[in-house]
């Protein structure tokens, strides 16, 4: 059985151990006493009275209570009598009315039910798909049950589109897209959530958040192609919001691209303004405002590209196919794909891609292959390596593509060896 089985038979079993503890009381008649006449209350209490004052009166006779005593007692028996013929006597209709009883009996078996799986819907089901996306590890070889993830999130697709009103959902349905890097998908869920944003007047500091998210998906989609519409999303989140830190980061790096380095600098000390001092991403921002300081003083815009990682953020190798080049052929419109992962990062960090026909091939993965400009390779103290073969050049991986080896690795290495073998093709 699956976890969300399990999920399910819990909470029904939650349920009925609920309602076996509050109906019963309503479906039970209640005591005989509770459902008495008031005249025959009355009757009882003065039954009660006589038998009271013949036990009083024997115990005078038999000499156990004084004259004095006994008229005492006998007293406090009359008062005590007619303060209870006084007293008013409580409704007892609700009680008296069996109907009502099975009445509310019923109205919270349905209820009960009814309320707990709206509520579910409302705010466990995004929630669970994400989750349950994000701890399923990638597509590239970890060998998972990929179909499982697949089917929670084409669910929860299902559901927005009946519910297209449901913003934290289309949000939650691009993170796990973003997850299982199907970067189109999640660019086309951000626009989702970009309209309901605007039709229900959201503050524009969610807005902005939105533009910077589809601009990053976008970009990821386009092997970190920051210009086009990605550049135009960028614009419209500082426009809203010009301190928005994703969309700061992603100016950045495409005015560094341009070769705008001042433009670059302003964008990187606004962001990096707003950073904890000391803190991983501080030392990212301030190690890249350094590196541009570097290419002014240089003079040239593309220095950037040429100056040596003494950070140690790069990695290098061969790419190769496993048994000499015989299947380049059949493969002239194949892409290859040059992925490095790191624990603990939902995205790839650095993607480089090469057609299948230019193999063997060396490649460097670097700066400019990072999806996120604000973590480089030094910044992970393991990396895990893996070149993917798209047989129809399609960055999403599907059935069909083909993998190379894992390798382990730090940033700096160099001389590595990725093979690939289309014979072995994954179902």
């Amino acid at each position: 059985m699956t976890p969300m089985h399990w999920l399910w038979l819990g909470a029904i079993a939650l349920m009925l151990l609920s309602l076996a503890v509050l109906l019963p009381p309503l479906l039970t008649d209640g005591p005989v006493e509770l459902s008495t006449p008031a005249g025959q209350d009355e009757a009882m209490l003065r039954r009660l009275y006589q038998a009271q004052l013949a036990e009083l009166e024997q115990d005078r006779l038999g000499g156990r209570l004084s004259e004095t005593d006994h008229a005492q007692a006998l007293e406090e028996l009359q008062r005590r009598l007619l303060s209870e013929l006084d007293r008013p006597r409580k409704s007892i209709t609700w009680r008296q009315s069996p109907w009502l009883r099975r009445g509310s009996a019923l109205l919270l078996a349905v209820l009960l039910p009814v309320a707990a799986f709206a509520l579910y819907l409302q705010v466990g089901d995004p929630k669970a798909a994400a989750q349950l996306a994000q701890a399923q590890p990638g597509a590239h070889g970890e060998g998972t049950d990929d179909a499982q993830v697949q089917a929670m999130v084409d669910g929860l697709a299902r559901r927005l589109e009946e519910e297209p009103q449901n913003l934290p959902g289309w949000v939650m349905l691009a993170r796990s897209y973003e997850t299982m890097e199907r970067y189109d998908a999640a660019a086309g869920a951000y626009r989702r959530a970009l309209e309901e944003a605007r039709r229900s007047q959201m503050e524009a500091e969610v807005q902005a958040r939105l533009w910077a998210d589809l601009a990053d998906a976008l970009a990821s989609a386009q092997g970190g192609d920051l210009d086009g519409e990605a550049g135009k999303a960028i614009a419209q989140a500082l426009e809203l919001q010009p301190s928005q830190p994703k969309a700061l980061a992603l100016a950045g790096s495409a005015a560094v691209r341009h070769g705008k380095l001042d433009d670059a600098g302003k964008h990187w000390r606004a962001l990096l303004a707003q950073l904890e001092p000391g803190s991983d991403m501080a030392l990212r921002v301030q190690d890249d405002l350094l590196k541009l300081e570097t290419l002014a003083s240089e003079g040239s815009p593309n220095a950037m590209a040429k100056a040596p990682d003494v950070s140690g953020g790069h990695l290098s190798g061969e790419l190769r196919w496993a048994k000499g080049d015989a299947a380049r052929a059949s493969l002239a419109k194949a892409q290859v794909f040059v992925v490095a992962r790191a624990d603990g990062h939902p995205r790839p960090v650095a993607v480089l891609r090469l057609p299948a026909a230019s193999l063997p091939a060396h490649f460097t993965l670097g700066p400019d292959n990072l999806l996120d400009p604000a973590v480089s390779l030094s910044a992970f103290p393991a990396l895990r390596l893996q070149a993917r073969l798209s047989l129809d050049g399609q960055a999403m991986p599907k059935a069909g593509d083909v993998y190379s080896q894992m390798l382990s690795v730090q940033a700096g290495t160099s001389n590595l060896v990725l093979e690939l073998e289309p014979e072995k093709a994954s179902k």
